[in-house]
């Protein structure tokens, strides 16, 4: 032990007396060997954590896409409640037209029906004949009284007011004679569409008695009942849609042409009685003539078929059908 401190002494001794140069020298040699000695990093396996903005733009995302989807809902809503207020829309509405009752003026013997079911006629068209043979022997008769009438007003009696008298009254018999005689043929008086027929030859046509309906088709329109708190803006004018139930894919186009004074219960056959006490209050519904305007190649119409109505309250409307 004596003689290793003994050697240690001169090395340090030796250490001290080296010049700072050769010093450095070693210290940096010491490091470039513990430098490669450490293990080199990869580069391309460095992990970088995400940004703390991009984590909360992810993080927020379906909160905002919830509020986008909430704004466009209530968009979506006021926009269709805003358009359903202007073109206020019902489906209680029904198609009509004219009807007119075949009905002969003077009573006889049906001998011909030459009216179809269903069938489409022309104004002029003979329906219904009714036996001709009594009303022309009263045509005979009358035009004979006429004739003795005129032979009796000759001479200095013929200025007389009485012989004036007879002959305007045997006049009038025999016109109404042949009046009755063109009566027994029943014509068309409409182009139309004839309903049920239920008279056949031989039965006994009385006068004033319908006999089958016939629809007038020139003119068609739809009864829409509209509830009370769409009148307001609803009145004679204003541009309609219309589609039918029969001919759901065609749409029809149309005009508002009146507005009931009264609802429809008011018109019915048993009013309401509204001072009991069970009253409950409803909404009154008031009907709305919607003229339909055809055009050519629209699909013939069907009276009494279901129907939609759509007005358009942003049109211009005369104003007179709302009051």
């Amino acid at each position: 032990m004596p003689r290793a401190n003994c050697d240690q002494k001169p090395n340090e001794a030796r250490m001290q007396d080296a010049p700072p140069k050769m010093l450095q020298g070693q210290k940096n040699s010491k490091m470039q060997q513990g430098q490669k000695s450490l293990p080199k990093a990869n580069p391309t396996s460095t992990v970088h954590p995400p940004a703390p903005q991009s984590r909360g733009l992810l993080r927020s995302w379906p909160a905002l896409a919830g509020l986008l989807a909430t704004l466009a809902i209530i968009a979506a809503g006021y926009a269709y409640w805003h358009y359903s207020v202007l073109h206020p829309s019902t489906d209680n509405a029904y198609v009509q037209a004219n009807i007119v009752p075949i009905a002969p003026l003077t009573s006889g013997l049906v001998t011909e029906v030459n009216a179809k079911e269903f069938a489409t006629v022309k104004a002029g068209d003979v329906l219904v004949r009714l036996d001709p043979a009594p009303f022309e022997a009263a045509l005979k008769a009358a035009e004979a009284k006429l004739t003795l009438a005129q032979q009796q007003a000759t001479g200095p009696a013929a200025q007389s007011p009485a012989a004036k008298a007879n002959i305007y009254q045997a006049q009038a018999g025999a016109d109404q004679a042949r009046l009755e005689l063109d009566h027994a043929t029943i014509k068309a008086p409409v182009d139309g569409i004839i309903g049920k027929v239920r008279v056949r030859p031989g039965s006994i046509a009385k006068a004033g008695m319908s006999l089958f309906p016939l629809i007038d088709t020139s003119k068609w329109w739809v009864d829409a009942n509209f509830k009370e708190t769409d009148l307001a803006r609803i009145e004679a004018g204003q541009k309609a849609t219309i589609t039918i139930d029969l001919f759901p894919s065609h749409e029809f186009s149309g005009e508002v042409e009146a507005v009931s004074p009264a609802s429809g219960a008011a018109f019915s056959l048993l009013p309401a009685e509204n001072s009991t006490g069970n009253w409950v209050k409803t909404t009154q519904r008031f009907p709305v003539r919607v003229a339909l305007t055809l055009k050519p190649g629209d699909p013939e119409m069907r009276i009494g078929a279901s129907a939609s109505v759509t007005v358009d309250t942003t049109s211009k409307g005369s104003g007179s059908g709302a009051q």
